[in-house]
Order: C-alpha cells, then structure tokens, then sequence
C-alpha cells in the first residue's frame, strides 16, 4: 500500500513539473518586478533605465484599471548568479505579475530559464538576449529584438558603403561575441569578408596591443564594455587609425554623458541602436522633455528602450483590465500594438520584435557633441529550425 501511495504522489509530482501554471500573483495590487544593473559595469545603461521606468510608472500615477501599481527594482550588478537570486525573489516572495529586465546578457539568459519554468512572463528591457538564449525562451518577451538584429542593421549598411573586408574587435563575453556575430552575418551575406577578429578580455584597460596588431580593411568594427569603452575608442583615435569606424551595436553614441566624456575623439564613428535621444518626433521630443524635466539630463540610449518596454506593459494590463493571471497576460503580451519611438512595437516569430534600427554618426553642432541620424533598416527576426536568424524587411 505504501508503494502505491508513492507512485502515486511520484506521479502527480512529475505531471504536475509539466502542466501549464494558469497563477494569478499579488492580490489588491498590481506587481511589476524591475531588473538591472545599478551597481556594475553596465551601471551606466541600468541607472537611467532605472530613472525611465519610474517615470512610465509615475506618468500613470502609479495606478492601472484602477489598481494600484508598485514597481519593485532589484539590482543584478551584471552577475548571472545574482540575477537568478534576485529573480526567484521577485517571483516566489515578492509575487509580481512579471518581471522587465536585465540589461546584461548573461543575466538576461540565466533568469529566462527560471522565468519559464515558473511560467512568468518577462519582458525585455532592451535587445539582451542572443539569438541562441531566446530560441530557448518561451516565456520571454522581446520587443527590440535580439543582440544579432541591431548588428544586423550595421552589417547591412556597412556592405551598402560597397566594403568589402573588416576587421574586428570585441570584448570577449556572450555580448562581444553575439554583437559583432550579428555584423558578420550580414556583411559576409552581401559578400563581404572577414579578415581578422581579435577578442579583448573583460576588464582591459589598454587595447594598444590590438590596435598595432589590426590588418588593413575597408572598416574596423569595434565593441567594448565596461573600463574599456572610454579608453578603447580614444585609443583608436591617439593611435591615428585611418580605417572608419562602425560599432555593431551602439556604444557611446546615444549616451549623452559618454558622448561628451569622448569628445572630439567619437566625431565621425557610426553605431546602429533603437533609439537615441536625438530622434525627432513629437513622441520622443515630449519623452526627452518630460525625463529632462524629471532627471536633469537627456536620456541615454538604454532609458528610451525601457519606457517604451514600460508601455508594452502598461497596454498589455490595460488590455486584461488588471487581470494578472499569467496565461491572460502573455495573450496580451502576444497581441501588443504599441507605439515605439520608430514604429509600432509588434511580436514576430519567438516573440521577438519586428524593429527599426537607426544608422546614427556622431557630430559636433552648437557646441555639444550628438548625433544625426544617416539611416535606418527594419530588421526581422525568423525561425528557422530550431535557431533564430535576422532578415532586412525591404
């Protein structure tokens, strides 16, 4: 009897690890969960999206369908470690709704296995997941698009300029090489080539050596995170290299407070990104005042991402009328019509959004160092098999 009495509590143990979870989570108010970094290298995106989630929050007083709205933020410091911890926290303690974050890409991908295990929608702040991470993540929501698809759209433009080789050096972590993996893709599949890649260590503060070791191209691509994305792109500059310059994913161009500290130093150099404060539309003129106005300064590239992430949210709750229940929101989530800073918001294949991306150069006009915008390329993000491959929507 008692080895009936086992395999049977066995049996609904294991059935129940795979029935889908219909959870309803905080009752009397609405829980958002909020993760990034505030604390480590990428402290510089995390904080001003940080500061544009409050405003979305604040800009609706704090209240959706009528029900009280509390955003808890949590820092992950750019440790996937961390970032699991703190997940479990918002989900298990804290019993939010769903979760927008994080910024690092190794985060992003450890907490997205624990988000569909326990069936919690998350929403992508920003492009933070790479391909392979998000071709695994059915609970995850990414409106940006994947790491791939930014530096898809820079690939693209590099071959329309009529280059033919590159050269390229990356931070060497899942970012670097999912960044510049997104360039090569669509640079060689306009018969470009590749003709070097150099891969930086985490934490180098002196690149010389990978400087004086490039191969002659018809462009240098570079990408550096952390203590070496000031440096690294000065020393392009003090080292005199001639070949131009295209990140494959923005870097300092659409910090405002990067953008100043590199100075003279940047004039010239083109990144793609989803947005940058200097697009001109009403939307984005009435978010940079109000964030100015909230903040004392611009917006950095990361902050405009979360506020639009904000609103995918906001009109997803709308839509249940508070509901919280987690398979009405990802019905909502699926459904999201919202309106970006370049274009509605839409979900394609895996959920991952349908983007513009802007081709930015960086210029000096009325004394202050910013951007103006050179193009821009809709990227598409498909399944093919059972990976995750970009296309130019024409």
């Amino acid at each position: 009897m008692k080895r009936i009495v086992f395999y049977l509590f066995l049996s609904v143990t294991v059935l129940s690890l795979f029935m889908p979870l219909d959870v309803r989570c905080a009752e009397k108010e609405i829980r958002i969960g909020f993760m990034t970094d505030l604390t480590g290298m990428l402290s510089i995106n995390g904080i001003p999206m940080k500061q544009a989630a409050i405003l979305a929050m604040e800009e609706i007083d704090y209240k959706i369908a009528g029900i009280p709205v509390k955003l808890i933020i949590e820092d992950e410091a750019s440790d996937p470690a961390i970032a699991l911890d703190r997940a479990r926290k918002l989900v298990e303690k804290d019993k939010v709704c769903l979760v927008v974050g994080t910024i690092h890409a190794g985060s992003s991908a450890a907490t997205a296995d624990y988000y569909a295990r326990t069936r919690t929608p998350q929403v992508g702040p920003w492009y933070n997941m790479p391909n392979e991470a998000q071709a695994k993540a059915t609970w995850t929501w990414m409106p940006f698009g994947t790491n791939e698809a930014p530096s898809y759209a820079a690939g693209v433009y590099a071959a329309s300029l009529g280059y033919k080789t590159a050269t390229t050096m990356a931070i060497d972590y899942v970012a670097g090489h999912t960044f510049t993996g997104g360039f090569v893709t669509a640079f060689t599949e306009r018969g470009g080539k590749v003709i070097q890649q150099q891969w930086i260590p985490m934490g180098t503060k002196d690149i010389a050596p990978y400087i004086t070791a490039l191969k002659e191209a018809d462009v240098l691509v570079p990408w550096f995170a952390g203590v070496t994305a000031t440096v690294g792109v000065k020393q392009i500059k003090e080292f005199k290299v001639k070949m131009p310059v295209i990140f494959p994913q923005c870097q300092f161009p659409a910090h405002p407070k990067q953008i100043a500290e590199i100075g003279d130093a940047g004039i010239g150099m083109i990144a793609p990104d989803a947005y940058v404060w200097t697009i001109d539309t009403p939307k984005n003129r009435r978010f940079v005042e109000a964030y100015q106005k909230r903040w004392g300064e611009l917006p950095a590239g990361n902050a405009g991402g979360v506020y639009i992430a904000m609103q995918v949210v906001i009109e997803a709750l709308k839509k249940t009328k508070g509901n919280t229940r987690n398979t009405e929101l990802a019905k909502a989530l699926d459904a999201t019509d919202v309106e970006g800073f370049m274009g509605p918001i839409r979900f394609g294949d895996n959920r991952v959004g349908i983007n513009t991306y802007l081709i930015h150069k960086v210029i000096k006009a009325d004394n202050m160092y910013k951007t103006e915008v050179i193009g821009k390329y809709t990227i598409k993000t498909s399944k093919v098999g059972n990976k995750l491959v970009q296309s130019l929507v024409k």
